[in-house]
């Protein structure tokens, strides 16, 4: 009875969910994008094969520390829902404020730091914090040096007060200003010159020290690239953060890592108001030269205005509570002109992608530890590394228009989307998100989908061979597949290979060392085949070996042949991607990607031109000229021209057909002729003709020039 109430279980379990598709949702109305950075980011969603949900799972992240990060990538209330994007910097917004910055936490004492020396930071960044309270009523106030006792070298006078930012902000002006009161009879022009924002008047109170505004300053500046280091542990020997300004009197040159902004030992303006060209700026030090009077900073302010560069919002690790196979991607959003957007996976098995290090007692060797000992370490001295045997790295970038939802498509089908490219079955699971920006234009995230399923087999080895061909012509290729299966596996009957331009052929699809029956039709797409056989699911198929041959050209040098299997009764559903690996004992490369023995080589290949001549007469018979020829190695779609000239260097015709990406040109594919007419459309003279067939390729124009006659 124990026993049935078992099977029971298992098939009460199990049958529900074999067509189950999950789908963790993140943005738009669902689920606030900064509701992820927690311990408990969310659920996931299992919907049955006609898209009714079938119930909730609750995500969690398995570490007790924090694995999400963040700068500056803002969840925004916009029309749908709530939106990531990165973070805008109003003009009016001072960035040196304490408070301003809490959402990144760098450096001490609230990020307002001085260049003292370490052992003194905290007693003197209590002496400037007057200085970004946001409350012009109190100062950072300092007496003159003292000459009369040269030895009394009160050095924190002469030193950097520094801001640290956190990261690179868009900075375009720093304000400071002494405390200002009603009793200067220039109020009223001071705090109309100072420009937005403006000083309430009626906050200010009665007594002024404007007196006490700085005469002899210098302010500079860093960027992240500066290597300008953010607190006395990072300090490095190259950018002596902390450089001791005190040595050689106080004029001493300021720290080498810092661009200086201004310097001016005759400043006579109450309020000092630099501007200067947009700066990406993570860091804003002020420093008096020489004081000869007291002097004091009531507020020093930091403005600037436009998109933060480069934002990074990376999700904690999710678990989904068992090994899944992981499906696709897909997201909404919109993106300005200029912006850029920045979309990787990773998958693991363990809950922890990291290992820990810090130096062992034998020179020039680690030693690995445990996340808590990691905590107690100096941080000078700790490391960390990926843990390669459990985790894969960040997958590639996937293109914005592939993973875009296409929202005339029924959403549960997911015929729209982009295949992970994150190793699976994998319990674990993170994605990164990173903003490239320009001062106006950024790309803004609505919502983001991740789909996955029970895998299809528990593991799945593919490889190629060969692995090196010309790409000259066409090559023939045997892709092996090696499935891992059990009893719980949904198993497989089709198995789709990326092959990057059109198959010529399919020559033959074995399964286990026998012909695939003709009932399983192979089909030739753009850029994939797609085989089937009969499905391979459970502990008796497994180690089953499926063969395909087939013909391609590769046009690419490292090609790579990525494969995937699913069970076509579930339509478009999750299609678990192979690992390479040692499928065939046969074959000895053990890996999908492919060489070409010509890297670097022209991006045209086998031009062909015909008929050459032609006879554009009307009788039906070589009435055009085409041309023929392989484009290789483009990256990314590019415009290609056509111009066809007279032997005087006139031109005749020209043809622009734009957005052509590698592949072939020519019979059964692109094709690309000239039907002897001029551009006002009348027949050209017999003759001999110049063509020129230009690309705009990553590296620069590239050309091809012949010669084509016409003749009647």
């Amino acid at each position: 009875m124990r026993k049935l109430a078992a099977l029971l279980s298992l098939f009460l379990f199990w049958h529900p969910l074999a067509h189950a598709i999950n789908v963790y949702h993140i943005g738009g109305e669902q689920i606030p994008w900064h509701d992820a950075l927690s311990e408990q980011p969310g659920h996931y969603l299992v919907f049955d094969a006609n898209g009714d949900l079938e119930r909730t799972i609750d995500v969690a992240t398995p570490t007790l520390y924090q694995t999400w990060n963040d700068t500056l990538a803002i969840g925004v209330d916009s029309t749908g829902g709530n939106w990531l994007r990165p973070f805008w910097l109003p003009d009016t917004l001072n960035l040196a404020q304490d408070g301003v910055r809490d959402r990144i936490e760098r450096g001490t004492s609230n990020n307002v730091l001085t260049s003292d020396g370490c052992s003194n930071q905290s007693s003197g960044v209590g002496k400037v914090k007057a200085m970004f309270d946001g409350d012009p009523t109190t100062a950072a106030f300092f007496e003159a040096f003292n000459t009369t006792e040269p030895t009394f070298l009160n050095g924190f006078y002469v030193q950097n007060a520094i801001v640290d930012l956190g990261i690179n902000y868009p900075i375009n002006r720093v304000r400071f200003f002494p405390r200002l009161g009603n009793d200067n009879a220039k109020i009223d022009e001071i705090i109309t010159d100072m420009g937005a924002p403006h000083l309430n008047k009626e906050n200010l109170p009665d007594e002024d020290f404007s007196e006490n505004f700085l005469p002899w300053f210098e302010v500079g500046a860093a960027n992240s690239v500066q290597n300008y280091a953010a607190a006395c542990p990072w300090r490095t020997s190259d950018s002596p953060w902390f450089k001791n300004l005190r040595l050689g009197g106080n004029n001493v040159p300021n720290d080498p890592g810092l661009t200086i902004l201004r310097r001016d030992e005759e400043n006579q303006n109450v309020v000092v108001d630099i501007r200067f060209p947009v700066k990406h700026l993570q860091w804003v030090t002020v420093r008096p030269l020489t004081p000869l009077s007291n002097w004091e900073i009531a507020e020093f302010q930091v403005f600037g205005n436009g998109y933060v560069q480069r934002t990074v919002y990376t999700s904690p690790v999710l678990d989904w509570n068992e090994s899944m196979a992981l499906g696709k991607i897909r997201w909404s959003g919109a993106t300005d002109e200029n912006g850029r957007v920045v979309i990787r996976t990773r998958s693991g098995r363990t809950p922890e992608p990291n290992l820990y290090w810090v130096p062992s007692n034998i020179s020039g060797e680690l030693r690995q530890i445990e996340r808590n000992e990691f905590e107690r370490a100096s941080i000078l001295e700790r490391s960390t590394t990926l843990d390669e045997a459990n985790w894969s790295f960040w997958s590639p970038p996937y293109e914005w228009e592939s993973g875009l939802r296409d929202t005339t498509l029924a959403a549960h089908l997911w015929q729209d989307g982009t295949p992970l490219l994150s190793p699976s079955p994998a319990r674990y699971f993170q994605f990164k998100i990173v903003f490239l920006s320009t001062i106006n234009d950024a790309v803004k995230l609505r919502d983001l989908e991740i789909q996955f399923s029970k895998p299809a087999a528990e593991d799945v080895v593919a490889e190629i061979w060969p692995l090196d061909v010309p790409r000259t012509e066409s090559s023939t290729f045997t892709y092996s597949v090696l499935p891992t299966l059990t009893d719980l596996s949904l198993g497989f009957d089709r198995l789709e290979i990326f092959t990057l331009t059109r198959a010529d052929t399919v020559r033959s699809v074995r399964l286990d060392g026998e012909e695939v029956s003709d009932d399983f039709v192979p089909q030739i797409l753009d850029d994939r085949i797609v085989v089937g056989f009969p499905k391979l699911q459970g502990s008796g198929d497994t180690f089953k070996l499926i063969e395909v041959e087939f013909d391609a050209r590769v046009v690419r040098y490292g090609t790579e042949f990525q494969g995937w299997v699913f069970d076509s009764s579930l339509g478009d559903g999750v299609k678990q991607l192979v690992k390479e690996g040692d499928a065939n004992i046969a074959f000895p490369g053990n890996a999908l990607g492919v060489r070409t023995g010509s890297l670097g080589a022209g991006l045209f290949s086998q031009v062909a031109v015909s008929p050459n001549p032609f006879t554009p007469n009307g009788d039906g018979v070589n009435e055009a000229v085409g041309f023929h020829f392989q484009l290789h190695e483009l990256t990314e779609p590019r415009p290609l021209s056509l111009h066809i000239y007279d032997l005087s260097g006139r031109l005749v015709r020209q043809y622009e057909q734009q957005l052509v990406v590698r592949g072939l040109f020519g019979a059964n594919a692109q094709q690309l002729t000239w039907d002897g007419l001029d551009n006002s459309g009348e027949l050209v003279v017999p003759g001999i003709y110049i063509y020129r067939l230009a690309l705009d390729a990553d590296r620069g124009e590239e050309e091809l020039t012949g010669t084509v006659a016409v003749a009647y």
